[in-house]
């Protein structure tokens, strides 16, 4: 079998630092290191100073390797839903990368023409025309470069390779595909609470179709705006078809909390164990992660769990 290289994923949200660490032998991948350390205070990636941030994220990167030392270099990085832009529109799937890219920065300044698109790093998803979908929609995602940049640095310090930098529910929709390879045909829905942040993501056949990131001011809200998105702005209409699964994703999911969304919403709901497939080394430690908290590492499994 081809050498595959060892892969090292950081999660990071407001208030801490996730790592799940995977190591291949040869034969397969085993789960190596999994760990957390929080913040002393919330950090606000789009707001604060680079000093901070830097020195919050080294303090809680010392404080993990500490107990366990990390030994792959190549890091890939997973960061909250309030350090990046969303926006949704048609394109022409006939144009080059680059055409699409000056599309998409002329349409950005015209929806925040508050900011700076020369400011900003472009990624698009595909949304291809379908059944439910009549024309190819792109799902544009921007994020501010001295974000990556500060990343960059905090690499070099810690003598890491940076290899990708992706949203936290796009990493967390890695690992659902992982434990959902069977399921190829149907609708999935994936919700990720990120703090404040509610993001849906509708998916038909594994690939997205509709897409919603908004603010949550009070949890009791959470079942209210989640009804108003299956009724009213999702592309498919639900007395017709149903959702088969919606999987959950967030630092502050619970069993619980899932119960009770799955009774108000009548949809079958889960939390993801992104290590079910994965087999532990020998000298692998921090078993109650591992056993009890499992769901809350999604996102930083998945983007681990990336190739690229």
């Amino acid at each position: 079998m081809t050498a595959l290289p060892n892969k090292l994923g950081f999660n990071l949200s407001e208030n801490k630092l996730q790592i799940v660490e995977l190591r291949f032998t040869g034969q397969e991948y085993l789960l190596h290191n999994i760990d957390e350390a929080f913040f002393d205070e919330p950090l606000h990636f789009e707001s604060d100073k680079e000093t901070k941030i830097l020195l919050a994220l080294q303090s809680a990167f010392n404080e993990v390797v500490i107990s366990k030392a990390i030994t792959t270099t190549e890091v890939s990085f997973s960061l909250p839903l309030h350090c990046f832009t969303f926006f949704q529109v048609p394109y022409d799937n006939t144009l080059l990368h680059n055409d699409l890219e000056d599309q998409f920065r002329w349409e950005f300044s015209v929806l925040f023409p508050y900011k700076n698109e020369a400011d900003y790093q472009f990624q698009f998803y595909e949304i291809e025309k379908n059944l439910f979908v009549e024309e190819p929609k792109a799902l544009v995602v921007t994020m501010r470069k001295k974000i990556i940049d500060l990343l960059f640095t905090f690499c070099e310090r810690n003598n890491l390779l940076l290899t990708t930098v992706d949203c936290d529910h796009f990493a967390f929709d890695k690992s659902v595909q992982l434990i959902n390879q069977q399921q190829n045909q149907g609708f999935i829905g994936s919700i990720y609470l990120d703090d404040s942040l509610v993001s849906f993501e509708l998916l038909f056949e594994q690939k997205p179709i509709f897409m919603k990131v908004f603010p949550l001011k009070k949890k009791a809200d959470f079942v209210k705006e989640i009804k108003v998105i299956l009724e009213k702005e999702i592309p498919v209409d639900l007395t017709k078809y149903k959702i088969d699964k919606c999987y959950f994703g967030g630092d502050e999911i619970t069993i619980s909390f899932v119960s009770q969304v799955e009774d108000q919403l009548q949809m079958p709901c889960y939390l993801v164990n992104p290590f079910m497939q994965l087999n532990a080394s020998e000298n692998f430690q921090n078993e109650k992660y591992y056993r009890e908290k499992a769901h809350s590492f999604a996102a930083a499994a998945g983007i681990a769990f990336r190739l690229e």
